[in-house]
């Protein structure tokens, strides 16, 4: 584990699409992301802090949430 809570920020579309990831991946990996502010303008974002994590953990929620928005996009359920 890296020692220490970070906040970081990632293009967000709308946090019911981010949540299930979230928690899906926290209750996978043993760690502890969660959103602490949605930022929704123009271009939506989200605030997301987390304690419990390694770098890769970083990489791969980021990876899993691009792929479900990616599929969500085909299916015509969001649009860019």
């Amino acid at each position: 584990m890296e020692p220490g809570k970070i906040t970081f920020t990632v293009i967000c579309n709308d946090d019911k699409y981010l949540n299930p990831i979230i928690d899906w991946y926290n209750k996978n990996y043993k760690t502890d992301f969660k959103i602490v502010k949605i930022i929704y303008d123009e271009v939506n974002f989200a605030e997301i802090e987390v304690s419990k994590y390694k770098s890769a953990d970083l990489f791969a929620l980021g990876y899993r949430f691009g792929v479900k928005e990616q599929g969500l996009r085909e299916k015509g359920e969001i649009d860019w």
